[in-house]
C-alpha cells in the first residue's frame, strides 16, 4: 500500500510534496485536503508534474534584461483579479463594505486553516499585535522581550500599547530571536515574549514556550510573515497575522488577524478591536476604550478569493528557494556567501543571503547596473539604531552582536510567486559574476 503525501498547504507538507515531485521520494500517493487554500492547487497538481514547465512555463534561453525586486504590479495575478472582480459584483450592490457576512465567513475559514478556535480579523497586523498585547493584560511599563531586526510595526505596537521593548540578540543562522538570550533579559518587569517569524522562518517556539512557562510570561507571536507554517500558534497565547498585499497572503489593502484558543482572550480581542463595545452589542462599552480595527467586509470578500491561491503560492516560494540554494551552493562552499537552510519550518516570505559587509553595497550596485537585477536590504535600520529621541535615550549603549553582524551582511534576493525562472537564472548569473569579481577570482 502506498504511503500518502497529504497536501495541506502548510510548510512541512509542502516540503514533503517538493521531494515527491522532484522524485526524491518514491511510492507515495498525493492526497489533497479539501480546503479553500488548496482550491487552485487542485486545478494544476497531478501525480506527475513538471514543476518548471507546468507551474512556471520555463523557457531556459529566454533573454531577461531587468529583474525587479518586488514589483507592486505583480503582487496579484490576472486570474486572481478576475476572481475578485466577480466577487465584487456581488458585494458592491449590497452596500455592506465594513460589516457583513464575508467577514464572518473569512474568520471561520481562517480558523479552520490555522486549527485555532477563534480568529478575529483586524484592519492590520500592527493593530493585531496591539490588541493582542492589551487583551493579554499589558500595563504601562511592562517589558516585552523581542528582536531588533523586524519591521518597525512590531516595536510600534508595543510602544503604542504602553509597553517597553527589550531587544535581545538573534540566532544568526535563522535571523530569529535566540531563546538562550531571552532568560538573560528577564527582569521583574518582564511580562511578554514577542518572537517574530522573520522572513517566514519559524522561531524556536517550543523553547520559547518553556521559558515563558518557567517565568510565568505571556507569548504573543508576530507571524505577519509566517502564514502557512506548520504548527503556527501551537506554543503562543496569541498569534498575529498581516494580510498586507506584500505578504505571502494578502488582500487588496491592509488587514490582519488574531488567532487564539482561549475564549476569554478572544472576547477581549473583539472588544478592543471595536471601540470597547460588548461583543455583538454596538454602542455599549464594557472596557475603557477600544480601537476602530475590524477588518472590512469588502476586504474579507477579497481575502476569501485570494486565499484559494495560498497553498500554490507558498509552494512556488519553496521551489524558488530550493532552486536558489541548490544552484548557489558553489558560492557558499567556497565561502563567498552564506545561504539559508532549506527547512520544513519556512514559508520564504523573503530570501536572505549573507555577503561580506565591505562588499555588499558594490554587489548591489553592480547587479543592478550590469545585470538589471534589483536586490534589497529589506529592513535597513535596526530598531535599537533608529535616531528617535526614545531610542537615543534608552538604547544608546545597547549592543546586539549577532543581530548587528547579520544585519551588516544580509542581502535579499527577489522571490515571489510571479517571479519567473528566467528571471531567477538572471539573478544567479549576475551573482556568480559580480561576487567572483568582488572577491577577485
Amino acid at each position: 500500500m502506498q504511503k500518502q503525501v497529504k497536501i495541506s498547504g502548510k510548510s512541512k507538507e509542502n516540503m514533503s510534496l517538493l521531494k515527491h515531485l522532484k522524485g526524491d521520494v518514491q511510492g507515495k500517493e498525493l492526497v489533497i485536503e479539501d480546503s479553500i487554500v488548496n482550491e487552485r492547487w487542485k486545478q494544476v497538481l497531478k501525480e506527475k508534474i513538471d514543476i518548471e514547465h507546468d507551474l512556471f512555463n520555463y523557457q531556459k534561453n529566454r533573454e531577461i534584461s531587468k529583474v525587479p525586486f518586488l514589483p507592486v504590479d505583480r503582487l496579484i495575478t490576472n486570474d486572481e483579479v478576475e476572481d475578485i472582480l466577480n466577487t465584487l459584483t456581488e458585494v458592491l450592490p449590497t452596500g455592506k463594505f465594513t460589516s457583513g457576512p464575508y467577514l464572518e465567513q473569512f474568520e471561520k475559514v481562517l480558523s479552520t486553516y490555522l486549527h485555532k478556535r477563534y480568529v478575529i480579523a483586524t484592519s492590520s497586523g500592527t493593530d493585531a499585535i496591539m490588541i493582542g498585547l492589551l487583551a493579554l493584560g499589558l500595563n504601562p511599563g511592562d517589558e516585552v522581550i523581542m528582536p531588533a531586526n523586524s519591521f518597525s510595526a512590531t516595536e510600534n505596537a508595543v510602544l503604542a500599547s504602553g509597553g517597553v521593548p527589550i531587544y535581545v540578540d538573534i540566532n544568526p543562522q535563522t535571523f530569529c530571536i535566540d531563546p538562550d538570550k531571552i532568560e538573560e533579559a528577564i527582569t521583574p518587569y518582564t511580562k511578554f515574549i514577542l518572537p517574530v517569524h522573520l522572513y517566514g522562518k519559524h522561531s524556536d517556539m517550543q523553547h520559547i514556550r518553556q521559558i515563558a512557562n518557567r517565568y510565568k510570561l505571556k507569548v504573543i507571536e508576530d507571524a505577519c510573515q509566517g502564514i502557512g507554517l506548520t504548527d503556527l500558534g501551537k506554543y503562543a497565547d496569541i498569534t498575529t497575522l498581516s494580510f498586507n498585499p506584500y505578504k505571502n497572503f494578502g488582500v487588496c489593502g491592509k488587514a490582519g488577524a488574531i488567532a487564539t484558543d482561549n475564549e476569554e482572550l478572544a472576547k477581549k480581542c473583539i472588544q478592543f478591536s471595536y471601540h470597547g463595545f460588548e461583543v455583538n452589542v454596538k454602542n455599549k462599552k464594557v472596557i475603557n476604550f477600544g480601537f476602530n480595527s475590524k477588518m472590512d467586509n469588502l476586504q474579507a470578500a477579497i481575502g476569501l478569493e485570494r486565499m484559494k491561491y495560498l497553498s500554490l503560492n507558498n509552494f512556488k516560494r519553496l521551489f524558488l528557494a530550493d532552486r536558489y540554494i541548490t544552484q548557489l551552493a558553489e558560492l557558499q562552499n567556497k565561502g563567498y556567501i552564506e545561504l539559508p537552510e532549506l527547512s520544513e519550518d519556512h514559508v520564504w516570505h523573503l530570501f536572505p543571503i549573507k555577503v561580506r559587509t565591505e562588499d555588499r553595497a558594490d554587489i548591489m550596485t553592480k547587479l543592478n547596473e550590469d545585470f538589471g537585477v534589483q536586490t534589497d536590504v529589506y529592513y535597513p535600520i535596526l530598531s535599537h539604531m533608529q535616531k528617535t529621541p526614545l531610542v537615543q535615550d534608552k538604547y544608546a549603549g545597547l549592543q546586539l552582536v549577532h543581530t548587528e553582524k547579520a544585519h551588516s551582511q544580509v542581502l535579499h534576493l527577489p522571490l515571489y510567486p510571479s517571479f519567473t525562472l528566467e528571471e531567477q537564472d538572471r539573478v544567479m548569473e549576475g551573482l556568480f559574476h559580480v561576487i567572483k569579481q568582488e572577491i577577485g577570482v
